[in-house]
């Protein structure tokens, strides 16, 4: 399942990356395999939220459909 990654995590690691993915899992089992493939940002993934389809995800399972969409939204700051 490709996952879309943005800001400084997307900066680092690209737009996007590749996961396998259970058929249903919990949003923290997405981090956690980003974690493991890139252990420099961990920080940065313990502090980010994970959404589906636009909708920030919860602590419930997720199922997937094949054309839905993934993406880890990093914290952001501005001024």
């Amino acid at each position: 399942m490709k996952v879309k990654l943005f800001s400084v995590l997307a900066e680092k690691i690209g737009p996007s990356i590749d996961l396998e993915l259970p058929e249903t899992f919990k949003s923290d089992v997405v981090l956690d395999q980003i974690k493991q493939l890139h252990p420099d940002y961990a920080k940065v993934l313990d502090q980010s939220l994970v959404a589906v389809n636009e909708e920030y995800a919860t602590d419930e399972e997720i199922a997937l459909d094949s054309v839905d969409e993934i993406a880890i939204i990093p914290p952001v700051s501005g001024g």
